[in-house]
This record gives C-alpha cells, structure tokens and sequence, in this order.
C-alpha cells in the first residue's frame, strides 16, 4: 500500500475517531444514548440535530471556512505534480456539490431569520448569544485560530514532500495559499483587528477551541480527500520549482501560535469565561456545531485541487 494511501487513511479516520469519540463523551455525560434530540449546546437551548443543524453559524462560519479550503487545497499542490488531465465530470460534481451547500446554509438562514439574519452573519456580527452585534466581532474571535489554522494547513506539505522523496514544492500550491493568505489579510482590516484577540480570556478560549476542532478534524479531512484525488500524479516525474522552506516556516509559526492559543486560554482561566462551566460541554458538542465547516473546507479544498491542478501550466 503506498505510503500517501496510508496517510490519507489515516486522515480520515483521525477525524472519525475524533466525532464517535465525541459522541460517546457527550452520550456519557448525559447518560442518554441517543443525542439527536437531547439538549447538547453550551448555550442550553439546542439540541444536537440543533447544533448540527446550526444554519446561521454556519453562515458566519463561510469566510473562515472557504479560506481554510483554498488553503488546504494550494497547499496540497504545492506537494502533486500538476496534470493536464482534466477531470470536468469530477470537477463539476465537485462544484455542484459545493454549490448546492452553500445555498442550503444561506436559504436556510434567510428562513429561519430573513435577510437581515443573513446580513449580519456574513458581516461577522454575531459573537454569542444575548451579547450585542457588533461590527467583526466574531471575524476576531477567529483571528488568531484562523491564522493558525491557514499555516498548519500548508506546515502539512512539508513532511509530505520528504515522503514523496522531494525537496521541492510546486510554484503554483504556493501561489494560491499566498491569495488565501492575502484574503485573510485583507478581510482582516475590514472587519477591524483589536487586541480582544490577543489577550481577552473570553475570545483566546474560544480561539484554542477552533484550533482544536479543526486541526484534529477538517484539515485531516480536507487533506486526506485532496491526496485521495491525487493518487494518480503520485508518480509524475516533476521535481517542482520552489523550496519547501516556506512550507516548514509556516508551520512553525502556526504550532507557536497554536501553543500560545493554548497557553494564554490556561493562563487567563478562559474555560471559566465560556457559555457553561463544564469542559465536556464546552469541548465535544463544539465538533458538531461544525459540521458543515467540515463539509465546506473539504468540498473546496477538492475543488481547488482539482480545478487548478488540471490547468496546463504556463
């Protein structure tokens, strides 16, 4: 079995593992084997189909989770070799698929809320419940654990291209991680950076939550499909043309903002400040309420994989 096959494997059922792990916690803590309908959220008001099923957070959570996909997606083409091979019937299931989630999470949203729901979740407004809107609010909740999370995401490349027997990357992986990197930036100034990311006890345990959620679930996720897609460039004779270097410094710097995450949440006693007072109740349904950022980081990061690796390089 090659080495790649393993790995996504592996990917996969890390993220499997992480949800029935999950599950059996909460089943545990409430004593009721099954959750669909048993109250589960931090919030105290929704039920686990409820938070599944959480259309509006979604909503707020397309931003985030369109970049972490893109990101996923270049990094791993930074890794394969492109091939001109173009997989349309693929590629338009892949988009249609993708499609057809999104306009679910926003019609949902407009019906549960209307537009102006809407609105003010893809403005980033909402930060929890009964706390006012406010303009970013929930962009900088997001702030450091999205950085975090878009340079572990490309961090990935490098010990995959040392098993693939590689020094090097691709020019173009490295390109469209750069554009995700860019948007981050750029939505960044727009919804207002502050230091409540930094040292606010409230918005750093949240933050070393996302980072948690995501790392041990959709980038493993996301990965794994992307090098399931990519099983037949895996013997492509290309020695790329960019240093991986990029790769390791990223990341680094994503596992020391992800340490600080952590670090700083233990350090201002941040579970303390969450919705309930129990780390289970904090922590495991927290996977759940993410449910469609699993689908919609993964379902983007195969698009891009497939769309722009089968574009003939200049």
């Amino acid at each position: 079995m090659s080495v790649f096959r393993i790995v996504s494997i592996a990917g996969i059922a890390c993220a499997a593992a992480v949800m029935i792990g999950s599950y059996g916690a909460i089943a545990a803590y409430t004593s009721i084997p099954w959750l669909w309908s048993t109250i589960v959220h931090e919030s105290g008001d929704r039920t686990l189909g409820e938070t599944i099923l959480y259309y509006q957070h979604a909503a707020r959570e397309l931003p985030v989770d369109l970049l972490l996909g893109v990101a996923v997606g270049g990094s791993a083409l930074f890794v394969f070799p492109t091939n001109s091979a173009r997989h349309r019937r693929r590629i338009t299931v892949l988009a249609v698929t993708l499609a057809a989630t999104l306009a679910l999470i926003l019609g949902e949203t407009v019906r549960t809320g209307g537009l102006s729901m809407l609105a003010e979740n893809l403005l980033q407004m909402p930060t929890r419940p009964g706390e006012p809107l406010v303009w970013g609010g929930h962009w900088r909740y997001h702030l450091l654990s999205q950085s975090c999370l878009l340079l572990l995401s490309f961090g990935v490349a490098a010990p995959l291209l040392l098993l693939s027997g590689r020094r090097k990357g691709h020019r173009q992986g490295l390109v469209i991680v750069g554009v995700a990197l860019t948007l981050f930036g750029a939505l960044t100034l727009i919804f207002v950076p502050s230091m409540e990311s930094v040292r606010d006890p409230v918005f750093l345990g949240h933050q070393a939550r996302e980072v948690f959620t995501h790392a041990v679930v959709t980038i493993p996720l996301a990965w794994s499909v992307c090098i399931t897609l990519a099983r037949q460039r895996w013997r492509t004779e290309d020695s790329g043309s960019v240093s991986m270097a990029p790769s390791f410094a990223s990341g680094a710097i994503g596992v020391i903002v992800g340490l600080f995450l952590g670090g700083a949440s233990i350090a201002t006693s941040a579970a303390s400040q969450g919705q309930s007072d129990n780390v289970a109740v904090l922590v495991f349904p927290h996977f759940f309420e993410h449910s469609f950022s699993y689908l919609v980081s993964t379902l983007a990061a195969a698009l891009v994989f497939e769309w722009w690796g089968s574009r003939p390089r200049s």
